[in-house]
C-alpha cells in the first residue's frame, strides 16, 4: 500500500482489493481503535478551513481516497499513473470487509426507513456482515445514552452517516469513549445501501464519474455551489501547487 502526504494530510492507496480487504482483517484483529475515512476533494477543502477536521483527517489512520482528482493531483506532482481503479469508495466500504469472518456493524445516521431497508440488503447481499443496531440520525440524546447504547451493542465497526462535518465533530469528541475497533463516517451511505437512493451506472464509477451522476439526479443550486467550489482544487492541482510526497 502507498501511502502520501498531502498539504500534512496522510493519504493512503491500496495496490488492489485483495490488499484492502487485508488491511480491514488487521484493523479487526488490532488491540487499538482505528479512526479512519474515505476522502474527496470537497472533504480536503472542508478541512483546510475547519481546525477540528484538519486534526481528524491529519490524524486518521487511514484516509481512503474517494475522489479520482485527488488521485490525479498526486499524478501530476509525483509522475504516478493512477486511475478511477484505485479509488475506494464509502459507499463500497462492505465489499472491502474480509470473506471469512463475521463483522457486527452499527450504523447511525439517516431515515428509520433507509436504515431499515439497508440492513435487509446489506445483510443479503454480504452474509458476512450483521447489522446488530441503528439509530437514526436525527434523534437527540442527552449525555451519554446514545455512547452507552452503541457500546452495550458491541459493534466491530461504528458508521457514522451524518454528513461532513456534523460525523467528524461528533466521531472526534466521543472517540475515547467508544469501543468500537473501526470508526468512520460514510456521508449519505445508507442511503444508497437501502436502494432508496439511486447509485450512478458502473461505467460512471469505473470512470470516476460518479458526482457527474449525483448532480444531476439531485439536481439543486446548492450541489452546484458544493461542486463550483472544487475548481479551486482543481485549478491548484492543474498548477501542480499542492505539496504532496510519498511516506517512506
Amino acid at each position: 500500500m502507498k501511502k502520501y502526504l498531502f498539504e500534512e494530510i496522510p493519504l493512503a492507496v491500496p495496490s488492489d482489493r485483495a490488499e484492502m480487504k487485508s488491511v480491514f482483517s488487521k484493523m479487526l484483529d488490532d488491540s487499538s481503535q482505528s479512526v479512519i475515512s474515505f476522502i474527496n476533494p470537497e472533504i480536503f477543502l472542508a478541512q483546510e478551513k475547519n481546525p477540528l477536521l484538519h486534526e481528524y483527517f491529519r490524524s486518521a489512520k487511514y484516509n481512503f481516497i474517494d475522489g479520482i482528482n485527488l488521485l490525479y493531483a498526486i499524478n501530476k506532482k509525483l509522475g504516478t499513473s493512477y486511475s478511477a481503479a484505485d479509488r475506494y469508495s464509502g459507499t463500497d466500504f462492505f465489499d472491502y470487509l474480509p470473506n471469512d469472518r463475521k463483522v457486527g456493524v452499527y450504523l447511525y445516521g439517516s431515515k428509520i426507513e433507509n436504515l431499515e431497508d439497508a440492513k435487509l440488503r446489506i445483510e443479503s447481499s454480504h452474509p458476512n456482515v450483521k447489522i446488530i443496531e441503528w439509530t437514526f440520525g436525527y434523534t437527540k440524546f442527552d449525555g451519554d445514552y446514545l455512547i452507552e447504547k452503541i457500546n452495550a451493542a458491541k459493534p466491530d465497526i461504528l458508521i457514522v452517516c451524518k454528513g461532513c462535518p456534523l460525523q467528524e465533530q461528533w466521531i472526534w469528541e466521543n472517540r475515547q469513549k467508544l469501543n468500537a475497533k473501526i470508526i468512520f463516517g460514510n456521508g449519505g451511505a445508507v442511503d444508497f445501501w437501502s436502494g432508496n437512493t439511486k447509485r450512478a451506472p458502473e461505467f460512471m464509477i469505473r470512470l470516476g464519474l460518479e458526482w457527474l451522476f449525483r448532480l444531476f439526479a439531485s439536481f439543486s443550486f446548492k450541489r452546484v455551489a458544493r461542486q463550483m467550489k472544487l475548481v479551486k482544487f482543481l485549478v491548484k492541482y492543474k498548477r501542480g501547487e499542492y505539496d504532496v510526497r510519498e511516506e517512506v
